[in-house]
């Protein structure tokens, strides 16, 4: 029997499709194949919302969490430390309060720091008070650019009016 090569390919697309689908359905990890978290999160409530926008790669994750990206083994990481922070300070202060005085005068450092409507150059003054090791980058907000993820950078999206549109944060 003689097999046409739009056949042979067809065949050959179904085996890979259904090998990568396999290995997708095997994997400890919560998305769904629309890209979104399962609602069967295990992830403490206080912790909020995993990052919606995550790099394409897959590593393991602490702890019991199985595998993701890398953008979502750093947030777990991050939420794990500010526990370990409060645990610590709640020990240190003998007292139940776990956040910081919303009446004190002070305003966090970006990142918690909306800069949001600020100018370019003044959330570029924030972010360098906050991390001078950081190369930020003032854009407009339809400026093309490459989609490669770097912790040491951040861009900040400006409108017309030189105003901050986005929250910056690394990448």
């Amino acid at each position: 029997m003689r097999l046409s090569n739009s056949t042979i390919v067809i065949v050959l697309a179904t085996i890979i499709a259904t090998s990568t689908t396999a290995a997708f359905v095997d994997a400890e990890v919560n998305i769904q194949p629309d890209g979104t978290m399962s609602s069967d999160s295990s992830f403490p409530a206080h912790w909020g919302q995993p990052p919606m926008r995550q790099t394409r790669d897959y590593v393991v994750l602490p702890e019991s969490y199985g595998r993701g990206s890398s953008t979502l083994k750093h947030w777990i990481e991050e939420k794990m430390a500010e526990d370990a922070a409060a645990a610590a300070a709640t020990a240190d202060a003998g007292t139940e309060r776990r956040f910081a005085d919303p009446s004190s005068s002070s305003s966090p450092p970006w990142p918690e720091k909306s800069l949001i409507g600020m100018t370019g150059g003044e959330a570029q003054q924030e972010i360098n008070i906050a991390d001078p090791t950081l190369e930020v980058q003032i854009l407009d907000e339809d400026a093309m650019m490459t989609m490669d993820y770097r912790e040491d950078r951040v861009r900040i999206f400006v409108n017309a009016d030189g105003k901050v549109v986005n929250q910056p944060h690394k990448g």
